[in-house]
């Protein structure tokens, strides 16, 4: 609200120093007054757009007051802005003519320069007017999926819809400002979308982007197992999907477990065709199932070795082991437990740092009661860990033996130099 007031009020203040400029020329420069009134116009566009963008930011559309489909167009608002603002250019360019002259027999150096400068800004700027003019930029969501311009696009097609920001440079002035896209991929292409200049807000966007997808997915749900593609492609990421509110969260998670149940050859062909690791909607799926472990555990168990393998051989995937946090155990079924265990305790002695920390978490996690004793295979190498040639390993083995209270502080013991390191560093990670 502070920055909606500051950003206002300077628009409001250049538009009123504008003004009192163009009043000030109006017996001196006729074409100053005119530019200078057009400038004090276009801030009180500026002021009024931006007034407009944040008085609605926290507005939620109704998903029951949507129709089939909303069009969005180029905005007036800011048509109208970029027009006034290369009338003005046009008119600078003008007035640099009228300086040289028409009589090009008594122009000096000073005077071709104005006259091409001249000829430059207003025969450039008034190309440019002309083609904003017959700038025809439409983007339509609904039902069957987006529009841009006049290539369709339909939902089952499209991955990773998102609003970006990026920082661009000016071709008129090189400076630099940011600009929001709307970003997706289609048919594995990734398209962005300018929507800066358009008459409905991003915020707003996203929100049409998330209902319509959503109402594809809620209302023709066990219809699309039987099309072409996949379902799961429907689901949301973790980030939208703990956005909606408790009902509409529920409503999703109960779908995801609907879509499972009926097709669990889809879900695990989907789940194994993955090959974006930080693009995905895996995480979504594997928080559902993990709700109906007595379905699920045998499914997620294997997923969890199969991702860990991956991360294991490819280095640029080991945003997976993020991924894998989703996955829960249910030590009320430990068969599939304990095979993630015994996976995870080779993994314990892995040549690699990062793995064997991660294995060693993991490991934290799947452990059962029953496991926690002295005895246990498990918990004799996790001893051994203590003595790790990585001081992290060492802490997170120490860390993790004390916490299961089976063992006394001498026992486990790590050097002081590991504990004061683990105080001002991250323990948990390995780059």
């Amino acid at each position: 609200m502070i920055k909606q007031n500051i950003a206002t009020f300077l628009f409001s203040l250049f538009a009123i120093i504008c003004l009192g400029l163009s009043i000030y020329f109006i017996n001196h420069i006729l074409i100053f007054t005119i530019a200078l009134a057009i400038g004090s116009l276009i801030f009180t566009l500026y002021a009024l757009s931006e007034f407009l963008y944040n008085k609605n930011k926290n507005v939620q559309i109704n998903p029951n007051s949507i129709s089939t489909g909303v069009t969005i167009n180029y905005s007036k608002l800011s048509l109208a802005i970029n027009l006034l603002g290369y009338l003005i250019l046009v008119l600078l360019g003008s007035y640099f003519i009228s300086l040289a002259g028409i009589d090009y027999k008594k122009y000096d150096r000073k005077d071709y320069l104005l006259s091409i400068l001249g000829l430059y800004f207003t025969i450039y700027y008034s190309i440019k007017f002309i083609k904003k003019l017959n700038h025809k930029q439409v983007l339509t969501i609904n039902d069957i999926g987006i529009t841009l311009n006049s290539e369709k696009m339909i939902w089952s097609e499209i991955k990773n819809e998102k609003i970006i920001t990026k920082k661009e440079t000016s071709e008129d002035s090189k400076s630099k400002y940011l600009v929001k896209y709307l970003s997706l991929t289609h048919k594995n292409k990734k398209i962005e979308f300018k929507i800066d200049d358009l008459d409905t807000p991003d915020y707003f966007i996203m929100q049409y982007l998330k209902l319509y997808k959503n109402r594809l997915y809620n209302n023709n749900f066990v219809q699309q197992i039987k099309s072409d593609f996949s379902i799961f492609e429907n689901i949301l990421k973790s980030d939208d999907l703990f956005s909606l509110n408790e009902k509409e969260l529920n409503k999703n998670i109960e779908n995801i477990k609907l879509a499972a149940k009926s097709s669990p050859k889809d879900l695990k062909k989907y789940c194994e065709s993955i090959s974006d690791f930080e693009e995905n909607n895996l995480d979504s799926i594997y928080f559902a199932l993990s709700e109906e472990p007595e379905i699920w555990l045998e499914f997620l168990s294997d997923e969890f070795i199969r991702l860990f393998r991956i991360a294991e051989k490819n280095p640029e995937s080991y945003k997976i082991f993020d991924l894998l946090k989703e996955i829960s155990p249910d030590f009320e079924l430990s068969t599939h437990s304990k095979k993630v265990v015994e996976f995870l305790y080779h993994e314990l002695s892995n040549v690699h740092s990062k793995i064997r920390l991660k294995a060693l978490s993991f490991i934290n996690i799947w452990l059962s009661e029953d496991d926690m004793n002295r005895n246990n295979h498990v918990i004799k190498k996790i001893v051994k860990m203590t003595k790790d040639e990585n001081w992290k390993i060492r802490w997170c083995a120490h860390d993790i033996l004390l916490s299961y209270g089976i063992f006394t502080e001498n026992e486990i013991t790590i050097s002081f130099q590991d504990k004061m390191k683990a105080k001002i560093m991250n323990q948990y990670e390995i780059n």
